[in-house]
C-alpha cells in the first residue's frame, strides 16, 4: 500500500474543504415554465395523476404554467410520489434542493432526493391554506455531505384527511451544487478508501491517523501472566466482574447514545488489557481513534462501523463461598460506532474488515434493520440509514459468525 497516509490525509482535506469541487459548483433548473415529466405509476398515492403544465393564474410567487397534483381519498394518509425531470439525473455535491409549494388546504409536505443512494431523509415542511412558500433545503441535509447522483425528486403530503380535495402546486424545482459540464462526478472523488485485509492480523499502518496509538497497559504482573497463561490456551482472561459488565452491555434494553459509544471501546478495554500473549489482536484503541477521526473529518454523517470478535476466558466462581474460581470460555461479537451523534438525518456507514478486532480467521455476517427488514452489508461496502425525527434512535444490528448469532441495539443521538 504505497503512500496511504498521504492519501487519507488528503482524502479527509477534501472533506473538510471541498475545494476542488466548489470550483465547478453550478445550479440547475430541474422544472420551470411546464417542462415535460412524469410520475412512476407504480410508487405514487397521489388520487390524480400530475398536471405538468397547469394554469391556475399567479398565486404569489408560482408563476404558471406549474405542476398540479389533486384529489381526495376516503380515508386519511400520506399522498407520496417521485418526479422524474429532464434534467435528471445529475451528479452533486452539498447545495441546495429549492422548488416553490402552494396547498389549497393546511398541509404537512415533505421533499426528499432519489438516487444510487437510494431515498433520503424526507424534510417536512407545514404549509398553510392557499400560501405559497419558497423551499431551501441543503442537500448535505438530505444525503450528507459527499457526492450524490441523483434521478428523481420525491414529494408528498402527509396526514390528508379523509374526503378533503387538496390541490398541491410546484414550481421552480432547482438543485445544486452540480457540475459545471453536466458530467457524472470521478469515481474516485470522495469514495471510501476500502482494501483487502485479514483483520485477524494485528498489524494496522494507519488508515486516517498518521500516529501510532500506544497500546493499553496490560493488567497482569508478569508473574501472573505467566502463571495464567500455562492454564489456558485463551489469549485473553478477564475477571468476573468485567464480564458481568460486558453481559450486562450486551443485554441492557435501553441507553443513552453515549453510553453505546462508550460500550464498544470499554469492553474491548477489559479484554486487551488482560492479555497473555502480545500482538494477538488490533489495538482496540487505535481503530476505535482512526474511526472517530473519520467520522469528524466528514461531521459526523458518515462513519465505519467497529467490531469485535474475540474468543477469551473469564475466571468466575465455581462454590456457594466465592472462594473458589474456575476459566469459563466466552466470546465477545459486538458492534459499535466512533460517535455517540450524527449530523442531520441521513447516516452512511461503512462495513470496513480494517476496523475488526478479531483473534478469529472469519468476519462477521453484518445485517442492519432498515425500511422494516433485515439487510445484509456487505463487508467492503455501505448502507445509508434514515432518521424520521431528531433525538435518540436507535440502529438495530445482527452479527453472525461462527455459530454464534447476536442481535444488538446502536443508539445514536441525531441533532
Amino acid at each position: 500500500m504505497k503512500n496511504r497516509i498521504s492519501r487519507c490525509a488528503a482524502l479527509i482535506g477534501t472533506v473538510l474543504s471541498l475545494s476542488s469541487f466548489a470550483q465547478v459548483c453550478q445550479e440547475v433548473s430541474l422544472y420551470k415554465n411546464g417542462e415535460a415529466g412524469k410520475m412512476d405509476t407504480a410508487e405514487t398515492r397521489f388520487p390524480e395523476a400530475p398536471e405538468w403544465s397547469a394554469n391556475w393564474g399567479e398565486m404569489e410567487a408560482l408563476t404558471p404554467p406549474y405542476i398540479r397534483l389533486s384529489g381526495q381519498k376516503d380515508r386519511a394518509g400520506d399522498w407520496t410520489g417521485t418526479l422524474s425531470l429532464a434534467h435528471l439525473p445529475v451528479a452533486v455535491q452539498n447545495g441546495n434542493l429549492m422548488l416553490n409549494v402552494r396547498s389549497t388546504q393546511n398541509a404537512r409536505f415533505g421533499v426528499w432526493l432519489v438516487g444510487d443512494f437510494g431515498n433520503s431523509a424526507v424534510k417536512y415542511f407545514d404549509l398553510g391554506a392557499n400560501r405559497t412558500k419558497s423551499i431551501k433545503v441543503p442537500v448535505a441535509d438530505l444525503v450528507g455531505n459527499r457526492k450524490t447522483t441523483v434521478t428523481k425528486i420525491g414529494v408528498g403530503l402527509f396526514n390528508v384527511p379523509a374526503y378533503q380535495y387538496t390541490t398541491l402546486f410546484i414550481d421552480d424545482i432547482s438543485i445544486g451544487c452540480v457540475s459545471a459540464t453536466g458530467e457524472t462526478l470521478p469515481e474516485d472523488f470522495f469514495e471510501y478508501p476500502f482494501e483487502i485485509i485479514d483483520p485477524s492480523k494485528p498489524s494496522r499502518q494507519g488508515k486516517f491517523t498518521p500516529a501510532t496509538t500506544t497500546e493499553t497497559t496490560m493488567a497482569y504482573t508478569e508473574e501472573a501472566r505467566q502463571k495464567t497463561k500455562d492454564s489456558t490456551q485463551m489469549d485473553f482472561v478477564i475477571s468476573a466482574e468485567e464480564f458481568e459488565q460486558i453481559t450486562n452491555f450486551a443485554n441492557a434494553d435501553s441507553m443513552t447514545a453515549q453510553k453505546s459509544r462508550d460500550g464498544w471501546f470499554r469492553n474491548m478495554f477489559f479484554i486487551d488489557r488482560n492479555r497473555l500473549r502480545d500482538s494477538v489482536i488490533a489495538n482496540p484503541k487505535a481503530l476505535f481513534y482512526e474511526a472517530a477521526t473519520f467520522a469528524a473529518a466528514n461531521g459526523n454523517q458518515s462513519m465505519p462501523l467497529l467490531l469485535g470478535n474475540i474468543d477469551y476466558a473469564y475466571r468466575g466462581y465455581v462454590d456457594s463461598t466465592l472462594q473458589k474460581t474456575s476459566l469459563f470460555n466466552s466470546r465477545i461479537l459486538q458492534a459499535g460506532l466512533p460517535s455517540a451523534w450524527i449530523k442531520g438525518s441521513h447516516l452512511k456507514i461503512f462495513y470496513d474488515p480494517y476496523f475488526i478486532c478479531t483473534n478469529r480467521k472469519s468476519i462477521p455476517k453484518v445485517e442492519i434493520y432498515t425500511n422494516g427488514k433485515w439487510v445484509s452489508l456487505e463487508a467492503n461496502s455501505s448502507m445509508d440509514i434514515e432518521f424520521d425525527s431528531a433525538g435518540k434512535q436507535i440502529i438495530k444490528v445482527r452479527l453472525s459468525e461462527g455459530g454464534l448469532t447476536v442481535n444488538q441495539n446502536l443508539y445514536v443521538e441525531v441533532k
